[in-house]
């Protein structure tokens, strides 16, 4: 019998337009993802595209926190969860980070996976080796990290 990984995206958001084959990159990304974790049952993960009000209030709701952050990532009932991103964070992100939207967005999407797959790190030995597998997926993504990911305080 084969495994059935369903990605549901929809853009919630009015903001920035949403770049051609980043909804390709994020189903393919969940489902190494799922793969990775060998998740061996039919799921769905749903992915939602917000501005950073909404996230604000997502926040808010779900966490009592009205900050707003790049992503939230919330379990549901019949399926996996559900990961939103705030778009408008992710540009902000991905300029910082001097890095493509398309792979600060895929890289929050398989953290978001392995999240709502049960790895949430507790101290930072456990989050070192998440982030080494986060950037294993990504690899086999073909996003490598590269020389270049720095951070720019500039």
């Amino acid at each position: 019998m084969s495994v059935k990984y369903k990605v549901v995206i929809t853009d919630a958001q009015k903001t920035i337009r949403i770049p051609k084959g980043l909804r390709m990159l994020i189903r393919r990304s969940c489902i190494a993802a799922l793969q990775n974790e060998e998740i061996d049952k039919d799921t769905q993960v749903n992915v939602v595209f917000v501005d950073n009000e909404h996230i604000s209030e997502l926040n808010q709701k779900y966490f009592n926190d009205a900050s707003v952050v790049s992503n939230l990532v919330v379990p549901e009932d019949e399926v996996l969860g559900c990961i939103f991103i705030s778009v408008e964070k992710a540009v902000e992100l991905s300029k910082l980070h001097m890095q493509t939207l398309e792979r600060e967005i895929g890289h929050t999407v398989v953290r978001g996976v392995l999240q709502l797959t049960g790895n949430n790190p507790k101290t930072e030995i456990e989050e070192a080796k998440l982030r080494d597998r986060e950037e294993y997926i990504m690899y086999l993504l073909g996003h490598p990290a590269s020389s270049a990911y720095a951070l720019n305080n500039a």
